[in-house]
């Protein structure tokens, strides 16, 4: 409009109105009479009708005119014509912001936005007055219109959708301006303009943006009589990163103090809409200092940082001076959505805003009784964004007024909830006499049991007795059985043979038959006796049979009762470990007992078995050992320039020590066990992106965004080789395990294979897209890469052919990696629709993908661990995260506390170290076992807790034990 309608009407192009016009540019911003008053004023001190010294009167009586009603703006066009003829024209740009003060809180708001309507929509409804406006506004506020009455209806009638420029067009606005500063610019790099440009909302701005950058790169970087080219656009970042690039250097150029400042500044004056939508929220100057609770001095700072003359990210302009009420916005939201830093900002606060809208409705609702107290998981939530956004009255007054009320229901929900949990310790532990009880009442029968056993016993021993004494018996009678037998023959004989001698053998004979009756008597009762014997064996056999099962089903009784009573106590035990963990994190006072507790939690733990990667345990642990070895205990700064992105990293098997490499071109050569580091003699003139080192530790390779590699040798010296001929910057380079060459993924969408010795180069694949990461399985033969299109492919180097293993258009794959074994690969993505970073691990026995989540940026690396049981990933959210792959179903062990963006990992000693290059020329090392991290704590230790202490945050149905075997209990 600017650089098109008003030309026309000055040039007198528009002769059915006349050619004499005066043109006012305005913006509705974040008051828009003051706004327009604003555009008023400064038309006529250009056009020298008034004086710096008659600015506040007229100020007043524009704004007095302007509010006096709907015809405000004819007075304003008479009191501003020279003669009847003259023609007043009202350019209102970026019109679409008067629909935000529609939704502000406040009738003044709302009502001004309406009065700013209605003084156009009287203006060009009469024809008395020569005055013509025209309004600017993007085209999905189109259907916003219809709020205000009147303005569909002119917008329908008189409305004009600017296309967007062809490509022709796009080429001339890319060459024009460079030819006229005097510059040439190679047709490549002006195709590939075109076609990074594609059809975005943000083409032009971005593209303004990147050439500015290109040109000044160009102008300090370039050969004699060197256009500008693509290495020169590919060191700005591209179209796509350029702007976001340029932003974190602005950023990183801040101080620790101001750059928390300016997260609170962008926080302030972006925001997020329900359709997930960024917008500019203008904010006064001094609101955001109450905000980032700093002077105004030290915000009016922050701010003329980002404005200054050749980046312009924030409004006012340079050349208007800033006091306490100035209103600061966003010069354009193309940097919402394009500077990753402030899109992670933006999603930080809008997430911030939403937990504490939906705490403040339920304290509303709380407040008639529509509702009850938080609880888990709701209120951990809620207590975790208390402790790290630590709202004030004044944010929160700026989404609810009722700061206090939402802040009291908070409170009180935590401690009715802390309640609770005493409540339920209290009773876990009347379970645990329960259990106890019981046990005893087996034990008891138990013992009865085995006394049953014994009486059985004595009775089988006494019925083997009489069984034995009836057997005498059957035998004796036996005998006299016989005997009598004989007799009775002996009687039969001398009848025969005396027969003489009759009575006297009758007489023998009664006897005889006296004695035999005597006999079966006692064969009857022996036999009765037999009887018995056995009856009572059979009792007795019984009688211990039942009492053996009776001693079974005690003991397996008892052994149920016990195993119970273990794994509730074990259970009980955990949830006590866990406990003391976290309490641990928010011991903020007492260092010693952050530790005690933290190491008391460690040894329940261990002592009952619990999972060796429990994340509640190891964050109770560091967070310990921070505050008794320093913040950045297990962190080194290296040498050189403050704030370096190291983003490449290579650990020795051999030994301690480790390279990494950083944007300053420089490689440094550390040991992770004593957190030391020096500058190697390795050096690029360009922007280091990877480093690479051989199997055989031989070679080192280093990749910039240059057009050639460097080939170190780490055991013979010498001179550097250099290896020329690749189409753009470097994105990866890996070895093939066991050999000394190594694959190169660059520019140019080309994968290349060259020898580290000979330096010998061919090119193996150019693919449809370009490779961000690669990695090489175990055996060699197969490549994976990740693309920045959002494709896994995995190239077989052998046939030197690929397939496509994964494709989500709406992601960009950043990272890839094979598992020591080969079976499985992770790849690291950035989720653009959802604005979140994911880790997906691809079985390939079974075909499946697994996908773990957790960040809230793309994930700019992942490791497997030697061992293959952890899988860890880092971000440009400053996490760390680690994954234990036998048990998927666990949250992940977080490690967070870096300064800065994670841009690569390696695991060291094994599986032992996690070793992360950051931003801020910093580098972390993690131990990954909570054993590690324990034995670290004792020796800083200088007490073990007192008896009070023990109660209050142990209890007092654990007995007390000391928690570290040198210090003595505090007094």
């Amino acid at each position: 409009m600017a650089c098109g309608l008003i030309p026309v009407l000055y040039g007198g192009f528009v002769t059915d109105s006349g050619p004499s016009w005066r043109a006012i540019v305005a913006r509705p911003g974040a008051s828009p009479i003051e706004g327009l008053v604003d555009a008023v004023i400064d038309f006529m001190l250009k056009s020298k009708r008034i004086t710096t010294d008659e600015v506040i009167l007229h100020r007043a009586i524009v704004n007095s005119l302007l509010r006096s009603g709907p015809e405000g703006l004819l007075e304003i066009a008479r009191y501003l014509q020279t003669d009847k003829q003259e023609n007043i024209f009202f350019l209102i740009d970026q019109f679409e912001e008067i629909f935000r003060h529609r939704h502000d809180h406040g009738e003044t708001t709302e009502n001004d936005a309406q009065l700013y309507v209605n003084l156009f929509l009287t203006a060009v409804k009469q024809d008395t007055v020569p005055v013509y406006v025209a309004f600017t506004m993007r085209s999905e506020f189109i259907g916003e219109c219809a709020a205000f009455p009147g303005l569909t209806r002119l917008i329908n009638s008189s409305s004009y959708l600017v296309p967007q420029l062809t490509r022709e067009q796009k080429k001339i606005a890319i060459e024009g301006p460079t030819a006229v500063a005097g510059g040439q610019i190679s047709q490549r790099l002006v195709k590939r303009l075109l076609n990074d440009m594609g059809n975005d909302q943000d083409q032009l701005p971005i593209l303004q943006h990147a050439l500015m950058r290109t040109w000044d790169y160009w102008a300090l970087n370039h050969e004699p009589g060197e256009p500008l080219d693509i290495r020169h656009y590919t060191a700005i970042g591209r179209i796509a990163q350029a702007l976001s690039q340029h932003a974190n250097e602005a950023f990183d150029e801040l101080s620790l103090r101001d750059k928390v400042i300016a997260e609170v500044l962008f926080k302030n004056i972006t925001e997020k809409n329900q359709e997930n939508r960024g917008m500019r929220r203008p904010a006064r100057l001094g609101l955001i200092a109450q905000l980032a609770e700093c002077s105004v001095a030290e915000a009016m700072h922050v701010v003329e940082h980002f404005r200054k003359p050749g980046r312009s990210f924030l409004m006012p302009a340079a050349h208007i001076p800033l006091t306490e009420d100035s209103m600061i916005e966003l010069s354009h939201e193309s940097l919402i959505r394009i500077w990753n830093r402030l899109e992670v900002w933006v999603e930080d606060e809008f997430e911030s805003a939403a937990m504490y809208k939906r705490l403040s409705e339920a304290a509303a609702m709380y407040q008639i009784g529509k509702t009850g107290l938080w609880r888990p998981p709701d209120l951990q939530l809620a207590l975790n964004w208390q402790k790290k956004q630590k709202p004030t009255r004044e944010w929160g007054q700026r989404y609810d007024e009722a700061f206090e009320r939402a802040i009291v229901f908070l409170d009180t929900s935590r401690i009715t909830y802390e309640a609770e949990l005493k409540n339920l310790e209290m009773m876990q532990r009347r379970v645990l006499r329960r259990t106890r009880a019981t046990a005893v009442i087996l034990g008891i029968a138990f013992i009865v049991a085995i006394l049953f056993f014994v009486y059985a016993y004595l009775q089988k021993l006494q019925a083997d007795a009489d069984r034995r004494y009836a057997e005498v018996q059957r035998n004796e009678a036996q005998v006299q059985r016989e005997e009598a037998l004989k007799q009775k023959t002996e009687a039969d004989r001398q009848k025969l043979d005396a027969i003489s001698a009759r009575e006297l053998a009758d007489n023998y004979n009664k006897e005889l038959h006296s004695s035999i009756q005597e006999l079966e008597v006692a064969k009857r009762a022996a036999e009765a006796a037999l009887e018995k014997a056995r009856i009572e064996e059979q009792r007795a056999i019984a009688a211990g049979t039942v009492a053996k099962e009776n001693a079974e089903l005690a003991e397996l009784k008892k052994e149920e009762a016990e195993l119970n009573y273990q794994l509730a106590n074990g259970l009980y035990m955990l949830a006590i470990a866990q406990n003391l963990a976290t309490k641990s994190v928010q011991e903020d006072d007492d260092k010693d007992l952050a530790g005690l507790q933290a190491m008391q939690g460690y040894i329940f733990h261990s002592r009952y078995r619990g999972k060796v990667y429990d994340p509640y345990i190891y964050r109770g642990l560091y967070s310990a050992l921070t505050k008794l070895a320093g913040a950045s205990y297990n962190g080194m700064k290296i040498q050189g320039p403050p704030r370096v992105h190291l983003r490449s990293l290579v650990v020795s098997e051999k030994n301690n020590s480790f390279f990494t490499s950083g944007a300053d071109g420089r490689i440094y050569k550390c040991d992770y066990d004593k957190l030391t580091n020096a500058v190697t003699g390795y050096v690029t003139p360009y922007p280091s992106k990877v480093i690479a080192m051989s199997q055989d530790e031989t070679y080192l390779v280093n990749g910039s965004d240059s057009t050639f590699l460097q080939v170190h040798s780490l055991k013979g010296g010498g001179k550097s080789q250099v290896i020329n001929g690749f189409n753009g910057a470097t994105n990866d380079i890996e070895f093939i395990p066991g050999s000394s060459d190594f694959i190169v993924s660059s520019g140019g969408k080309t994968l290349s294979r060259v020898n580290a010795q000979t330096g010998e180069k061919q090119v193996l694949l150019t693919l449809p897209m370009e490779l961000k990461s690669i990695n090489i399985r175990a055996d060699g033969k197969i490549l994976a890469g990740a693309a920045w299109s959002g494709q896994v492919i995995l190239v077989d180097l052998v046939k030197n052919s690929y397939i496509t293993l994964a494709d989500d258009a709406a992601t960009r794959v950043l990272s890839v990696n094979f598992s020591p074994s080969g079976n499985y690969l992770a790849y690291g993505l950035d989720d653009v629709t959802n604005r979140r970073g994911l880790v997906r691990l691809y079985d390939f026995a079974t075909r499946e993908t697994r996908q773990f989540t957790g960040h809230r940026a793309g994930v700019n690396d992942v490791a497997f661990s030697p061992d293959e049981q952890l899988l860890a990933s880092a971000g440009l959210d400053k996490r760390l995260q680690l994954y234990v792959l036998n048990n998927p179903e666990d949250l992940p062990v977080e490690m967070e506390n870096n300064n800065g963006f994670v841009w690569d990992i390696a695991f060291a000693k094994g599986s032992s170290l996690l070793i992360a290059a950051c931003s801020e020329s910093e580098i972390r090392v993690w131990p990954t076992s909570p054993t590690d991290l324990a034995n670290r704590i004792c020796p800083a230790l200088t007490r073990n807790m007192t008896q009070d202490e023990w109660q209050k945050y142990v209890g007092d149905q654990i007995a007390y034990e000391s928690t570290c075997p040198g210090p003595s209990a505090a007094h």
